[in-house]
Protein backbone atom coordinates (compact mmCIF):
# COMPACT_ATOMS: atom_id res chain seq x y z
CA UNK A 1 0.00 0.00 0.00
CA UNK A 2 1.42 3.30 -1.15
CA UNK A 3 1.98 5.45 1.72
CA UNK A 4 2.62 9.47 2.14
CA UNK A 5 5.93 8.51 2.95
CA UNK A 6 6.24 6.61 -0.50
CA UNK A 7 4.60 9.75 -2.11
CA UNK A 8 7.47 12.06 -0.51
CA UNK A 9 10.45 9.78 -1.12
CA UNK A 10 9.17 10.04 -4.73
CA UNK A 11 9.03 14.15 -5.06
CA UNK A 12 12.56 14.44 -2.67
CA UNK A 13 10.47 16.81 -0.62
CA UNK A 14 9.09 16.03 3.67
CA UNK A 15 6.10 14.55 4.59
CA UNK A 16 5.24 17.40 5.87
CA UNK A 17 5.19 18.89 2.68
CA UNK A 18 2.99 16.43 0.53
CA UNK A 19 0.38 17.04 3.64
CA UNK A 20 0.85 20.57 2.73
CA UNK A 21 0.73 19.90 -0.95
CA UNK A 22 -2.64 17.83 -0.28
CA UNK A 23 -4.45 20.41 2.49
CA UNK A 24 -3.99 22.84 -0.50
CA UNK A 25 -1.60 25.53 1.76
CA UNK A 26 -0.77 28.20 -0.19
CA UNK A 27 2.48 28.77 1.06
CA UNK A 28 4.25 25.73 -0.45
CA UNK A 29 6.42 26.25 -2.89
CA UNK A 30 4.75 26.05 -6.62
CA UNK A 31 7.79 23.76 -7.86
CA UNK A 32 7.21 21.09 -4.70
CA UNK A 33 3.56 21.27 -5.68
CA UNK A 34 4.09 20.22 -9.13
CA UNK A 35 6.75 17.16 -7.45
CA UNK A 36 4.12 16.31 -5.04
CA UNK A 37 1.53 15.66 -7.73
CA UNK A 38 3.29 14.37 -10.09
CA UNK A 39 4.58 11.41 -7.57
CA UNK A 40 0.79 11.18 -6.02
CA UNK A 41 -0.46 10.63 -10.09
CA UNK A 42 3.13 8.54 -10.83
CA UNK A 43 2.11 6.33 -7.60
CA UNK A 44 -1.54 6.40 -7.89
CA UNK A 45 -1.62 7.83 -4.33
CA UNK A 46 -5.13 7.44 -2.16
CA UNK A 47 -5.34 8.76 1.17
CA UNK A 48 -6.39 6.41 3.96
CA UNK A 49 -9.53 8.58 4.61
CA UNK A 50 -10.11 7.07 7.99
CA UNK A 51 -6.40 7.81 9.31
CA UNK A 52 -7.30 11.01 7.77
CA UNK A 53 -10.52 11.47 9.79
CA UNK A 54 -8.98 10.93 12.83
CA UNK A 55 -6.12 13.02 12.87
CA UNK A 56 -8.92 15.72 12.25
CA UNK A 57 -11.60 14.55 14.26
CA UNK A 58 -13.97 15.08 10.93
CA UNK A 59 -15.33 12.35 8.99
CA UNK A 60 -16.33 15.07 6.62
CA UNK A 61 -19.69 13.03 6.19
CA UNK A 62 -23.44 14.69 6.36
CA UNK A 63 -26.50 12.63 7.26
CA UNK A 64 -29.79 13.24 5.53
CA UNK A 65 -32.84 11.87 7.24
CA UNK A 66 -35.99 11.91 5.55
CA UNK A 67 -39.09 9.43 5.81
CA UNK A 68 -40.54 9.24 1.98
CA UNK A 69 -38.06 8.28 -0.76
CA UNK A 70 -41.07 8.53 -3.20
CA UNK A 71 -40.81 12.68 -3.14
CA UNK A 72 -39.10 13.98 -5.72
CA UNK A 73 -38.98 17.24 -3.81
CA UNK A 74 -36.48 15.50 -1.30
CA UNK A 75 -34.50 14.46 -4.04
CA UNK A 76 -34.08 17.87 -6.05
CA UNK A 77 -32.89 19.68 -2.46
CA UNK A 78 -30.64 16.91 -1.52
CA UNK A 79 -28.80 16.99 -4.95
CA UNK A 80 -28.32 20.70 -3.82
CA UNK A 81 -26.57 19.41 -1.01
CA UNK A 82 -24.63 16.44 -2.11
CA UNK A 83 -23.16 18.93 -5.21
CA UNK A 84 -21.69 21.35 -2.67
CA UNK A 85 -20.71 19.29 0.15
CA UNK A 86 -18.61 16.77 -2.60
CA UNK A 87 -16.90 20.37 -4.13
CA UNK A 88 -15.85 20.66 -0.52
CA UNK A 89 -14.53 17.30 0.02
CA UNK A 90 -17.74 16.14 1.98
CA UNK A 91 -19.55 13.14 1.70
CA UNK A 92 -23.48 12.41 2.18
CA UNK A 93 -25.83 9.22 3.04
CA UNK A 94 -29.65 9.42 2.71
CA UNK A 95 -31.51 8.22 5.78
CA UNK A 96 -34.70 6.16 5.32
CA UNK A 97 -36.24 6.37 9.14
CA UNK A 98 -40.01 5.48 10.48
CA UNK A 99 -40.77 4.72 14.30
CA UNK A 100 -40.39 0.85 13.53
CA UNK A 101 -36.81 1.24 12.92
CA UNK A 102 -34.89 1.90 15.81
CA UNK A 103 -31.76 0.24 14.39
CA UNK A 104 -31.47 2.75 12.45
CA UNK A 105 -31.29 6.18 15.02
CA UNK A 106 -28.32 3.41 16.57
CA UNK A 107 -26.71 3.09 12.88
CA UNK A 108 -26.81 6.86 12.82
CA UNK A 109 -25.43 7.33 15.96
CA UNK A 110 -22.37 5.34 15.52
CA UNK A 111 -21.45 6.81 12.09
CA UNK A 112 -20.05 9.69 13.79
CA UNK A 113 -20.97 12.36 10.96
CA UNK A 114 -20.12 15.69 11.27
CA UNK A 115 -23.88 17.29 10.38
CA UNK A 116 -27.46 15.73 9.99
CA UNK A 117 -30.37 17.44 8.07
CA UNK A 118 -33.92 16.39 9.20
CA UNK A 119 -37.32 16.00 6.41
CA UNK A 120 -38.65 14.36 8.62
CA UNK A 121 -42.55 14.82 9.42
CA UNK A 122 -43.00 12.72 12.73
CA UNK A 123 -41.38 13.14 15.95
CA UNK A 124 -37.40 11.26 16.33
CA UNK A 125 -37.20 9.62 19.86
CA UNK A 126 -35.66 11.72 22.91
CA UNK A 127 -32.77 9.90 23.54
CA UNK A 128 -31.75 9.49 19.73
CA UNK A 129 -31.68 14.00 19.52
CA UNK A 130 -29.67 13.54 22.59
CA UNK A 131 -27.22 11.59 21.19
CA UNK A 132 -26.69 13.55 18.21
CA UNK A 133 -26.15 16.50 20.54
CA UNK A 134 -23.68 14.82 22.80
CA UNK A 135 -22.06 14.07 19.84
CA UNK A 136 -21.82 18.15 18.62
CA UNK A 137 -23.30 16.63 15.01
CA UNK A 138 -24.19 20.33 13.37
CA UNK A 139 -28.08 19.42 13.32
CA UNK A 140 -30.35 20.78 10.48
CA UNK A 141 -34.35 21.08 11.34
CA UNK A 142 -34.41 20.03 14.86
CA UNK A 143 -35.15 22.15 17.84
CA UNK A 144 -33.91 26.34 17.51
CA UNK A 145 -31.63 25.92 20.24
CA UNK A 146 -29.80 23.24 19.03
CA UNK A 147 -29.81 23.79 15.20
CA UNK A 148 -30.33 25.72 11.99
CA UNK A 149 -33.94 25.79 11.21
CA UNK A 150 -35.74 26.02 7.95
CA UNK A 151 -39.17 28.18 7.62
CA UNK A 152 -40.92 28.23 3.69
CA UNK A 153 -42.87 31.02 3.93
CA UNK A 154 -45.25 30.48 1.86
CA UNK A 155 -47.88 33.36 2.86
CA UNK A 156 -47.36 35.25 0.08
CA UNK A 157 -48.57 32.11 -2.48
CA UNK A 158 -51.08 31.41 -0.27
CA UNK A 159 -52.39 34.82 -0.22
CA UNK A 160 -52.27 34.92 -4.05
CA UNK A 161 -54.00 31.68 -4.56
CA UNK A 162 -56.73 32.64 -2.45
CA UNK A 163 -57.50 35.81 -4.50
CA UNK A 164 -57.24 34.06 -7.52
CA UNK A 165 -59.86 31.70 -6.42
CA UNK A 166 -62.18 34.07 -4.69
CA UNK A 167 -62.01 36.06 -7.94
CA UNK A 168 -62.79 32.86 -9.28
CA UNK A 169 -66.05 32.70 -7.54
CA UNK A 170 -64.81 29.74 -5.18
CA UNK A 171 -66.51 29.31 -1.81
CA UNK A 172 -66.86 25.51 -1.19
CA UNK A 173 -62.39 25.50 -0.63
CA UNK A 174 -61.12 22.28 0.92
CA UNK A 175 -57.38 21.60 2.22
CA UNK A 176 -55.90 17.78 2.11
CA UNK A 177 -52.88 17.59 4.56
CA UNK A 178 -50.73 14.58 5.05
CA UNK A 179 -50.36 15.22 8.99
CA UNK A 180 -52.29 15.98 11.92
CA UNK A 181 -54.12 18.99 13.23
CA UNK A 182 -51.45 20.61 15.07
CA UNK A 183 -48.80 20.62 12.60
CA UNK A 184 -51.12 21.88 10.24
CA UNK A 185 -51.84 24.62 12.36
CA UNK A 186 -48.48 25.18 12.72
CA UNK A 187 -47.65 25.73 8.95
CA UNK A 188 -47.80 28.54 7.37
CA UNK A 189 -49.91 27.13 5.01
CA UNK A 190 -52.24 26.01 7.33
CA UNK A 191 -52.24 29.19 9.37
CA UNK A 192 -52.85 31.26 6.85
CA UNK A 193 -55.86 29.04 5.31
CA UNK A 194 -57.62 29.36 8.44
CA UNK A 195 -56.93 32.87 9.64
CA UNK A 196 -57.93 34.13 5.94
CA UNK A 197 -60.74 32.09 4.56
CA UNK A 198 -63.76 34.39 5.94
CA UNK A 199 -61.64 37.01 4.06
CA UNK A 200 -61.71 35.75 0.91
CA UNK A 201 -65.69 33.73 1.34
CA UNK A 202 -64.73 30.61 1.31
CA UNK A 203 -66.61 28.23 3.53
CA UNK A 204 -65.29 28.11 7.35
CA UNK A 205 -66.43 24.60 7.93
CA UNK A 206 -63.50 22.76 9.55
CA UNK A 207 -64.95 19.43 8.07
CA UNK A 208 -63.16 21.01 4.58
CA UNK A 209 -59.63 20.36 6.15
CA UNK A 210 -58.74 16.58 6.26
CA UNK A 211 -55.97 15.25 8.09
CA UNK A 212 -54.06 11.99 7.80
CA UNK A 213 -54.21 9.41 10.60
CA UNK A 214 -52.09 6.70 8.62
CA UNK A 215 -48.52 7.63 8.90
CA UNK A 216 -47.34 4.55 6.64
CA UNK A 217 -49.25 5.75 3.17
CA UNK A 218 -47.46 7.56 0.72
CA UNK A 219 -48.62 11.15 -0.02
CA UNK A 220 -50.32 10.13 -3.39
CA UNK A 221 -52.03 7.41 -1.34
CA UNK A 222 -52.95 10.19 1.80
CA UNK A 223 -53.93 12.39 -1.37
CA UNK A 224 -56.31 9.68 -3.33
CA UNK A 225 -57.75 8.71 0.22
CA UNK A 226 -58.71 12.25 1.88
CA UNK A 227 -60.01 13.12 -1.39
CA UNK A 228 -62.38 10.52 -1.38
CA UNK A 229 -63.52 11.66 2.40
CA UNK A 230 -63.87 15.18 0.90
CA UNK A 231 -66.07 14.39 -2.10
CA UNK A 232 -67.92 12.50 0.77
CA UNK A 233 -68.93 14.85 2.91
CA UNK A 234 -68.40 17.93 0.40
CA UNK A 235 -69.63 16.69 -3.19
CA UNK A 236 -70.38 20.19 -4.01
CA UNK A 237 -66.71 21.40 -3.21
CA UNK A 238 -64.96 23.79 -5.85
CA UNK A 239 -61.18 23.93 -4.71
CA UNK A 240 -58.59 21.59 -2.75
CA UNK A 241 -55.24 22.72 -1.95
CA UNK A 242 -52.79 19.62 -1.12
CA UNK A 243 -50.22 19.64 0.91
CA UNK A 244 -47.88 18.85 -1.91
CA UNK A 245 -47.95 17.68 -5.16
CA UNK A 246 -47.71 14.06 -4.97
CA UNK A 247 -50.87 14.60 -2.62
CA UNK A 248 -52.32 16.55 -5.48
CA UNK A 249 -51.82 13.88 -7.88
CA UNK A 250 -53.80 11.20 -5.80
CA UNK A 251 -56.43 13.61 -5.55
CA UNK A 252 -56.65 14.30 -9.43
CA UNK A 253 -57.09 10.24 -9.84
CA UNK A 254 -59.92 9.66 -7.64
CA UNK A 255 -61.53 13.51 -9.12
CA UNK A 256 -61.40 11.91 -12.09
CA UNK A 257 -62.35 8.83 -10.76
CA UNK A 258 -65.34 10.37 -9.07
CA UNK A 259 -66.75 12.00 -12.75
CA UNK A 260 -65.07 14.94 -11.86
CA UNK A 261 -62.93 17.38 -13.99
CA UNK A 262 -59.60 19.05 -13.21
CA UNK A 263 -59.94 22.39 -13.61
CA UNK A 264 -64.07 22.71 -15.12
CA UNK A 265 -65.05 20.95 -12.28
CA UNK A 266 -62.64 20.97 -9.10
CA UNK A 267 -59.54 23.53 -9.04
CA UNK A 268 -56.75 21.69 -7.62
CA UNK A 269 -53.04 23.46 -5.59
CA UNK A 270 -50.28 21.68 -4.75
CA UNK A 271 -47.35 22.95 -3.14
CA UNK A 272 -43.33 21.93 -3.77
CA UNK A 273 -43.21 22.46 -7.65
CA UNK A 274 -41.77 18.80 -8.31
CA UNK A 275 -40.56 17.92 -11.87
CA UNK A 276 -43.47 15.80 -12.47
CA UNK A 277 -45.93 18.38 -11.74
CA UNK A 278 -45.69 20.14 -14.70
CA UNK A 279 -46.49 16.59 -16.58
CA UNK A 280 -49.45 15.67 -14.87
CA UNK A 281 -53.20 16.08 -16.69
CA UNK A 282 -53.95 19.05 -16.16
CA UNK A 283 -50.40 20.75 -15.31
CA UNK A 284 -50.60 21.24 -11.31
CA UNK A 285 -50.48 24.90 -9.72
CA UNK A 286 -48.30 24.79 -7.07
CA UNK A 287 -45.89 26.66 -4.99
CA UNK A 288 -42.31 27.23 -5.68
CA UNK A 289 -38.75 27.98 -5.01
CA UNK A 290 -35.16 26.85 -6.09
CA UNK A 291 -34.97 23.45 -4.58
CA UNK A 292 -31.25 22.86 -5.32
CA UNK A 293 -29.92 26.11 -4.37
CA UNK A 294 -31.37 25.98 -1.08
CA UNK A 295 -29.65 22.34 -0.84
CA UNK A 296 -26.70 24.27 -1.35
CA UNK A 297 -26.97 26.73 1.00
CA UNK A 298 -28.04 23.74 3.70
CA UNK A 299 -24.39 22.34 2.78
CA UNK A 300 -22.98 25.47 3.18
CA UNK A 301 -24.23 26.50 6.35
CA UNK A 302 -23.20 22.92 7.96
CA UNK A 303 -19.64 23.38 6.51
CA UNK A 304 -19.24 26.58 7.96
CA UNK A 305 -20.32 25.76 11.49
CA UNK A 306 -18.15 22.61 11.37
CA UNK A 307 -15.06 24.64 10.34
CA UNK A 308 -15.80 27.64 12.76
CA UNK A 309 -18.65 26.82 15.08
CA UNK A 310 -18.42 30.21 17.01
CA UNK A 311 -19.00 32.62 13.98
CA UNK A 312 -21.96 30.57 13.05
CA UNK A 313 -24.54 30.40 15.37
CA UNK A 314 -27.32 28.46 14.53
CA UNK A 315 -30.48 30.46 13.35
CA UNK A 316 -33.79 30.40 11.33
CA UNK A 317 -33.27 30.32 7.66
CA UNK A 318 -36.55 31.72 6.36
CA UNK A 319 -37.09 30.53 2.27
CA UNK A 320 -38.91 32.61 0.24
CA UNK A 321 -41.49 31.09 -2.23
CA UNK A 322 -43.94 32.12 -5.34
CA UNK A 323 -47.03 30.94 -6.75
CA UNK A 324 -46.80 28.97 -10.00
CA UNK A 325 -49.84 29.13 -11.52
CA UNK A 326 -50.51 26.44 -14.13
CA UNK A 327 -53.56 24.84 -15.57
CA UNK A 328 -55.40 23.28 -12.87
CA UNK A 329 -57.40 26.17 -11.51
CA UNK A 330 -60.04 27.97 -13.65
CA UNK A 331 -63.17 30.02 -12.13
CA UNK A 332 -65.93 27.99 -9.94
CA UNK A 333 -68.51 26.17 -12.09
CA UNK A 334 -71.67 27.81 -12.10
Amino acid sequence: MITRNDVAKRAGVSVGTVSNVMNNKSFVKPEHVEKVRKAIEELNYIPDFNAKSMARRCNNHIGIALYEMTNPYHAEIIQGIEEYAAEHNFMTTIFVLNNSSPHKYHAICERRLDGLVNFMTNDLPHAFTAELKRQKIVLVNFTAEDSFLIVNDYTPPMLEYMHILQEGGHRKVAYLWTGDEVRFRADMRGKTFLEEREKYGFDTDDSLVLFNDDVMQTSEQVGYRLCGQLLERHPDVTAVFCTNDLVALGALRRLSEAGLRCPEDVSVIGCDDIALGEYFNPPISTISFDKRRHGAEIAQWIIEKIADPKSHPYQTMVVSTYAKLRKSIAPAKK
